[in-house]
């Protein structure tokens, strides 16, 4: 598939670019990088599935048409993989050094008892040549899917799209080994987030400022209703990411701003019933919370109509988390960083089964499949009393 943005929320659908139409891509076209070669011209190296998983090649495509159409050669045979454990190519993350293009792909190391970021090194994006691991002491899982190596504010990030961990350091181009900060890694997203990729960059940041985007899946189990495909995964709204200390900062693009419709601000938050007016499955809120005494608090979401079934977006003032449950997938909980008693602002985005959480720069995504008539919203403490500081509210409009 091939879609094109001028502000990467209203979307056009352009032809397809990549059909599934030679021996390396029979069995499945995976998307891999976009990149501009040294001529300019739109090129990206894809995962060419043979037959199965167990055979892949990493496939070259370029236009010389601005995108309209694409011509394949592939450029990495599955002969060439690493070892038995790794794929010769799985989405892999292109760059340049220099005179010398970079690839770094996922796997293993030699049978499979430790993930690996394996780069691979060309100069002419046709023949690559396999260098080494450039994460040997980094320990954690057995499989590494989708590695990405950025820089971020002065440093190198080490991010993994398959269980979301990342590590903040720094690679020594001559070694060609990232060394980590912090052995332990911090997550992206706890939730339904898979296959992130921080690849783009553009200069629409304040004052013309560069800024890097994250782009993800938002994924899910099969629907429960049968009017629903099983295959319902989305794009989640695009991030600003920035680089704060030890961790990355996860901000929502600005120009999503543009989808905002009614607004309703609530000056007299005392008020009962605050919110009953207000029934939508698209929307957008900023919540400012006092902690008080409670032990979590936060904001009901897909409320039915007799109040019985909900999902939950909260935050646990104990471990300084923030999640959601009740119909929602359960997932892990996020990671807040804000210190004891320190006021928590909230911002959540609802799109019909899919829920975007942010607090103090950290993400959450969430699914829930609730009845179609449950559009209600209610504020909520337990355990205790929590103030509502500030209240914004703004349905969303479509992107079509």
């Amino acid at each position: 598939g091939h879609v094109v943005s001028d502000d990467l929320v209203h979307w056009v659908d352009w032809p397809v670019a990549v059909w599934p139409d030679t021996q390396y891509d029979r069995c499945g076209v995976y998307s891999g990088n976009m990149f501009a070669d040294d001529k300019g011209d739109l090129c990206g190296l894809y995962t060419g599935n043979g037959r199965g998983d167990g055979e892949t090649y990493g496939m070259l495509i370029r236009s010389m048409d601005g995108g309209l159409r694409f011509h394949k050669k592939m450029v990495m045979d599955n002969q060439q993989r690493p070892n038995a454990n790794s794929p010769v190519h799985w989405d892999g993350f292109v760059w340049k050094e220099d005179d010398t293009w970079c690839q770094l792909i996922g796997g293993a190391t030699e049978g499979g008892k430790q993930g690996a970021a394996w780069l691979w090194k060309s100069t002419d994006l046709v023949n690559w040549k396999l260098q080494r691991n450039i994460a040997p002491t980094i320990k954690l899982g057995n499989y590494w899917e989708l590695p990405y190596l950025i820089e971020l504010g002065g440093k190198h990030v080490l991010m993994v799209g398959a269980g979301n961990p990342y590590w903040i350091g720094s690679y020594n181009r001559k070694t060609m080994v990232f060394t980590p900060d912090e052995s332990n890694p911090r997550q992206i997203d706890m939730g339904n987030y898979y296959a992130f990729n921080p690849n783009m960059v553009d200069d629409k940041g304040p004052g013309g400022e560069k800024r890097r985007i994250l782009h993800a899946w938002v994924t899910g189990p099969k629907t429960p209703t049968k009017a629903v495909p099983s295959w319902q995964g989305a794009n989640a709204i695009p991030r600003v990411l920035s680089l704060a200390g030890n961790r990355i900062l996860q901000n929502p693009i600005p120009e999503i701003r543009a989808l905002r419709d009614k607004h309703y601000s609530f000056p007299d938050l005392e008020k009962k019933n605050l919110l009953r007016d207000i029934k939508s499955d698209a929307l957008e809120l900023k919540a400012t919370f006092v902690p008080g005494n409670a032990k979590s608090f936060g904001i009901k979401l897909r409320v039915s109509q007799d109040g019985k079934t909900f999902t939950r977006v909260y935050f646990d003032t104990a471990s300084r988390t923030f999640g959601a449950d009740g119909q929602a997938i359960k997932t892990g909980l996020q990671q807040s960083y804000l210190k004891p008693k320190e006021n928590v602002t909230m911002h959540i985005f609802l799109d019909r089964s899919i829920i975007e959480v942010y607090v103090n720069g950290n993400a959450q995504t969430a699914r829930t499949f609730p009845d179609s008539n449950a559009l209600g919203l209610e504020v909520f403490s337990e355990g205790g009393d929590a103030k509502l500081k500030a209240l914004d509210i703004w349905k969303m409009k479509s992107i079509y």
